[in-house]
Formats: structure tokens, sequence, C-alpha cells
């Protein structure tokens, strides 16, 4: 796994997977990884969850991101960003926040979780248009994800990914429920489901999009994650190293690789 070197390479970190995966896990694990005897950078970190604790408490911070805004490209960005709707209207959204001196305050709870979600896309855009480097998490069940990472490669990034997943979301769904037992965030089964599905179906391609990918299976509770393969793009012929091909992995990339190889052929 690549470290920040040399430092002026832009680098971009992409942890995935469905919700209940344990992507967190996964995410301490590389943090601990040493390269040539350095840390891995992961640059400005973002995640949704961290960003509804923050609101929660002080509130966020834009210059710990070192980035600057205002409250007029804050509402411009949220008005065009797709996330304001009929749950969380213009006028929810105007009504659910304070930005003062370049530091974000909730306003009321009622919509805290669509508030980091869109601050959270506003720091990924942000950063990208302002070559930071940066690494987010993301369920990554939207097609919207695949079309940041492309445009992060047209950027000039080197594009990484971690995706993590378990083999069936039975799993997920008994994880998320524990997770809410013990105060964590609550996601209905059916999301889970659903977006466990999508983001299977957008493994391969994100893995053609990357310049690096690291697949991990978490699907038992009485080990650590495992690394089960890792790719590097090369042109049209990726190089692939495969260390154990759980179910999960053959039916999602194996296969769909297979046929890539037989287009390519034809």
């Amino acid at each position: 796994m690549s470290a920040s070197n040399p430092k002026n390479i832009l680098r971009l970190r992409v942890f995935a997977g469905p919700n209940g995966s344990g992507k967190s896990t996964v995410i301490e694990f590389i943090r601990k990884q040493k390269v040539n005897g350095r840390k891995i950078d992961f640059g400005h970190y973002i995640n949704a969850d961290d960003i509804t604790r923050d609101l929660m408490k002080d509130g966020v911070s834009f210059s710990k991101y070192h980035i600057k805004t205002t409250p007029a490209e804050f509402n411009d960005y949220a008005v065009s960003s797709g996330l304001i709707n009929k749950g969380f209207n213009k006028s929810m959204f105007s009504k659910s926040f304070r930005l003062r001196a370049n530091h974000l305050t909730l306003a009321g709870k009622s919509h805290k979780n669509n508030l980091a979600q869109l601050t959270a896309d506003f720091l990924r855009r942000k950063l990208l248009k302002e070559r930071k480097k940066f690494s987010f998490e993301t369920v990554f069940s939207h097609p919207s994800k695949l079309e940041f990472m492309q445009e992060a490669v047209k950027a000039g990034y080197k594009v990484y990914l971690y995706f993590v997943t378990t083999e069936s979301p039975e799993i997920n769904v008994f994880r998320v429920q524990a997770r809410k037992k013990k105060g964590g965030h609550d996601v209905s089964e059916n999301k889970i489901r659903s977006r466990y599905y999508r983001s299977m179906d957008q493994m391969f391609e994100a893995s053609m999009i990357a310049d690096q990918s690291y697949f991990f299976d978490n699907s038992s509770d009485n080990r650590d994650p495992k690394m089960v393969a890792g790719v590097k793009n090369a042109g049209l012929m990726p190089s692939v190293e495969i260390y154990n091909q759980p179910n999960w992995f053959i039916k999602y990339f194996t296969n769909k690789l297979t046929e890539y190889y037989a287009k390519l052929d034809s």
C-alpha cells in the first residue's frame, strides 16, 4: 500500500463498502501500516458520521480542512448538489445551520444527518477543487461516487480504493442493529440490503478507475478483516493479485474481470 511519497503527488483514498461492513476497522488497520518506514498519509479525512458528532458538539471548523468558505458559497453548493429534496428542502436546510467565521454550527437537531451528509459532500468537492490530499468513507451505493473518482483521476490525483464487505447483507443488518443498541446510528433493513447490492455492483467498475485497489472480507466477527486481493491499474490490462476468493469476490469481481477480458479479445 502506497505512502505519500513524493509529497507533491495528489492522493485520494476512498474507503468503501456497505453499511455494517466494518470500514472503520479497516481504516484503523491502514492507519497503523507503514510503507518505507512512514505511515500512510490520509490527508484530510471526511466521514459524515464524524461530522454529525462534531455538529452535535462544537460544530465544524472548515479551517481544520485548510479551506475557507462563506454562507453564500455553502448555500449555493447545497442548492446545486442534488441533496436538497422533499425530506430536506431548501427552507429546512437554511434553518438547520449557522455559518460564521468559517465555522458551521447546528441550529436544531432535526436535520443533523442531512446537514452532515451535505457538509461531507461539500468538503469533498472543495478539497478536490483546491487540490488537497484527502480521504473519505462511503457506502458507495450511488453512481456519483464513481463519477467523483473519475473527476479526481482527470484532475491528476492518484486514487486508492479500499473496499470492505461481507458475504451476505444479513451480516450487515445484524451488525447495524447491534450498533444501534449500543447507541450508534440506525439504518433501516431495506436500505442496508438495497445499498449492499448497489455497492457490490459498483465495486468492479471502481477498481477500473482507481490506480490501486484493495479488497477486504469482513464476514467473521471472530477475526480481523482479511485482505483477499489487490489490483493495480495499468491501462487496459490490470494487474490482479488474489490471495483468497470468497463467493462475493468471485461474483462481483472475478466474473466481471473475465467478461472484461472477453470483450477485449472480441
